[in-house]
């Protein structure tokens, strides 16, 4: 198992690196064979359409966990029907997008709402449709390649979304050279999709031809189970959209350019290291599905307190090496261009300190479609949030969104999404959470003072950085082993790393 998810892992990460690694690529090419306004027509354009992308609402992770979950149940049945159902939701809500936003794309005045000068309506209105085409068929596609994640082999999926990233990239760049405009550029976004469903319709007829999509099994009354546990998935991300983008409207409105990126470089320098940890989290959706839907309890508990254990020691560690690096860090990144702001930066470390457990924690239950206390506590952390920040901004500046959002936190997630976790997989509460967080006070105590230590010493930037993150994180782990993890995880934990080791698959 532990083979497995760290595999899984791996791709999540890499996925993460190639989609920045496609930007650092495609940007030069589109400003050299583009001028920079047109390039900017485009992105217009796309980030128009990308919002057509939440009509998911959530129903494709709600799809997938109960697809895990009849597959570790064994119950082949119920999962053609969950993916049938599935697959006729997101045709007909493809379908339906598509031919609407054509008929008004080529009706109405679209080039001229969105503020464009270069680019001509009518191929404004083509790529409109186009592009809408390539987000709303993506839709069920993604459900056909999630089936290995569903069969317990999310690396898998993983890698065929990197793949089909990297020929997004690599087809985009081939046709900016041949000097292809924007409806040629959409259409290749197209192309990617269709050779994605080809190829996935014939491997799983050949492998596994049980799993084969299809629509005879189409079954409304779980839609309509399903529209519970994705409606939670979309408030959470519509809470995310307040916490974050409203916090940089308000930045912006009271603040100005500025202000908005310098909060950008420290959110994003914060961001990137949030999502490598979440990757860990995230690569066990899987097996906590298939545990909680097979009833074993005490192995998903055991997972659960060290997974919880391990990416707060990293986390820990993390933060406490960015607390007196990072400012180095930022103006080397910038080349210098942007004077960091250390306490602006120390605020965000500190919300993703305490954010990492309780959304980490919240993983089992998201990945079992009972996610209600995260996307309700999440919810209204982001509207306390953001009032918080309306109403300290004008006396703290920038400080008020990190700290703003840490307090709405800390008000609807950190007791109780834990403690819903915990009542869900039968952990006795009280205890758990006074011991997890005397080992966070006591990890994060020694791990800043060991980066304070290690931060005098001479040497290279880069020498230096190693040398705090290795010895924050051994310092953060070892509190963790022996305070957050019980006699019994311990004496499982070493064996548990064997495998690592080994040349056979688990």
């Amino acid at each position: 198992m532990l083979r497995r998810v760290l595999h899984a892992a791996n791709a999540i990460i890499l996925g993460n690196l190639i989609a920045r690694a496609g930007g650092l690529i495609l940007v030069p090419l589109f400003l050299r064979y583009w001028s920079a306004a047109r390039y900017g027509e485009y992105l217009a354009l796309f980030a128009a359409v990308s919002y057509l992308a939440s009509l998911d609402i959530g129903m494709q992770g709600a799809a997938v966990n109960r697809l895990t979950q009849a597959y570790a149940r064994k119950n082949l049945d119920e999962y053609r029907s969950v993916q049938h159902t599935a697959l006729a939701f997101f045709i007909a809500l493809a379908a339906a997008v598509s031919v609407c936003v054509a008929g008004l794309a080529w009706c109405l005045p679209v080039a001229h709402w969105i503020g464009l000068s270069l680019t001509p309506p009518a191929t404004a209105s083509i790529a409109v449709i186009l592009l809408t085409i390539y987000v709303m068929w993506s839709m069920p596609v993604q459900v056909i390649v999630a089936t290995y994640q569903a069969i317990g082999d999310l690396a898998r999926t993983q890698w065929i979304r990197n793949i089909q990233q990297m020929f997004v990239v690599g087809l985009t760049a081939l046709a900016l050279i041949l000097g292809a405009g924007m409806k040629t550029i959409a259409l290749f976004q197209i192309l990617t999709i269709a050779l994605l469903a080809v190829f996935m319709l014939l491997d799983l007829h050949r492998k596994f031809p049980e799993l084969s999509p299809g629509l005879s099994a189409v079954n409304f009354s779980i839609l309509t189970e399903l529209m519970r546990p994705s409606f939670l998935f979309a408030l959470i991300m519509v809470g995310n959209l307040i916490a974050y983008e409203g916090s940089i409207l308000l930045t912006s409105a009271i603040m100005g350019g500025l202000a908005v990126a310098m909060l950008s470089i420290s959110k994003s320098l914060v961001d990137v290291l949030r999502l490598g940890i979440y990757s860990v989290s995230l690569a066990l959706c899987p097996d906590y599905a298939r545990l909680e839907a097979l009833g074993e309890f005490d192995q998903l508990r055991r997972i659960h307190r060290m997974s919880l254990a391990g990416t707060a020691a990293a986390t820990i560690a993390i933060a406490a090496s960015l607390w007196y690096e990072g400012p180095q860090l930022i103006t080397l990144w910038t080349r210098g261009r942007i004077d960091p702001d250390p306490i602006l930066l120390r605020l965000f470390l500190v919300l993703m300190v305490f954010q990492t457990s309780w959304a980490v924690s919240s993983t089992v239950a998201r990945a079992s479609n009972r996610h209600y206390a995260q996307a309700i506590g999440y919810f209204f952390a982001a509207i306390l949030g953001i009032g918080f920040v309306a109403a300290l901004i004008r006396v703290l500046g920038t400080w008020a969104i990190p700290l703003g959002l840490t307090l709405g936190e800390a008000i609807c997630c950190y007791h109780f999404v834990i403690k819903s976790t915990c009542r869900m997989i039968g952990e006795p509460y009280r205890a758990f959470a006074l011991r997890f967080w005397f080992g966070f006070a006591v990890a994060g105590t020694a791990a800043l003072a060991t980066a304070s230590i290690v931060h005098m010493m001479p040497g290279p930037l880069f020498l230096r950085c190693l040398v705090v993150g290795l010895s924050t994180l051994a310092v953060a782990a070892s509190c963790g082993y022996l305070i957050w993890l019980t006699p019994e995880d311990r004496g499982l934990f070493i064996p548990k790393l064997r495998p690592l080791f080994d040349t056979s698959d688990i």
